[in-house]
């Protein structure tokens, strides 16, 4: 009897060996599948396909041997994965769509501290990007937030905030593909406004204003698209600008 189920085992074994990576008659991935990284006998992937499609659980290697990511496949267009660093610390989780990165990404460090939390839409950043302060979390297990700034298809579109790790404002403004627009201020950790500036295309361009405590008007330079002028070059420009009906931040 010992020697019969011994015998049985081992076709089991040999007949489970013979069935990876087998195709179909229509030449579509069909049960377990895996992928040597090439010139040696590690494996790169495992998993396992239904008519061509990937199903359940695929686990990607690190060359030498590591956990690199491990995708859970909730129907032939979407699964979750998640991304690890060589010391098994995640690198980053989230959603797949269509093989695209989509919805909520987190970030972390190789120390399990978090970096990030992005938003996706068809593989590319779309809406808030939220950057979380390291120093709080390791000192204290706080997750404070540093930045955030919004996407639109992967480029800066949109307001930015930046913060103390106190929680208090540091500085606020506005995007618009990819450069600094508008209005941008700064605070002090006190909470008041420490200076004001402009900016036209990603340039300085206008009055930059300095402000104290009690939010009088310390200083004042003025930029004109990207150049610092000095007062006589202020001066000119001033009269040239009055004299056209012309505002210097415009």
């Amino acid at each position: 009897m010992r020697n019969i189920i011994h015998i049985c085992f081992l076709v089991l074994t040999f007949c489970s060996y013979a069935q990876v990576n087998q195709l179909d008659s229509l030449g579509l991935k069909q049960g377990i599948w895996t992928k040597n990284w090439k010139g040696t006998n590690q494996i790169q992937y495992r998993g396992e396909f239904i008519g061509g499609v990937p199903v359940g659980q695929f686990r990607y290697y690190y060359p030498s041997g590591e956990v690199r990511s491990i995708i859970e496949h909730v129907n032939q267009r979407a699964a979750f994965v998640t991304f690890y660093f060589k010391n098994k610390e995640v690198m980053s989780e989230g959603f797949y769509l269509d093989q695209l990165r989509d919805s909520l990404w987190l970030n972390y460090d190789r120390n399990g501290l978090t970096l990030s939390a992005e938003n996706f839409k068809k593989g590319k950043l779309n809406g808030k990007r939220v950057v979380f302060y390291l120093r709080n979390q390791i000192e204290r297990g706080e997750l404070k937030i540093l930045s955030e700034t919004f996407y639109k298809d992967s480029i800066k579109d949109g307001p930015f905030y930046s913060f103390f790790s106190s929680e208090k404002l540091k500085e606020q403004g506005q995007y618009k593909l990819d450069v600094k627009d508008g209005i941008w201020k700064s605070y002090s950790s006190d909470g008041y406004l420490s200076s004001l500036s402009r900016y036209k295309k990603g340039k300085l361009h206008g009055w930059s204003e300095f402000y104290d405590a009690e939010g009088n008007l310390t200083g004042r330079v003025l930029y004109q698209n990207g150049e610092r002028l000095n007062e006589k070059r202020a001066k000119s420009v001033l009269e040239s600008l009055r004299r056209a009906g012309l505002d210097p931040n415009d």
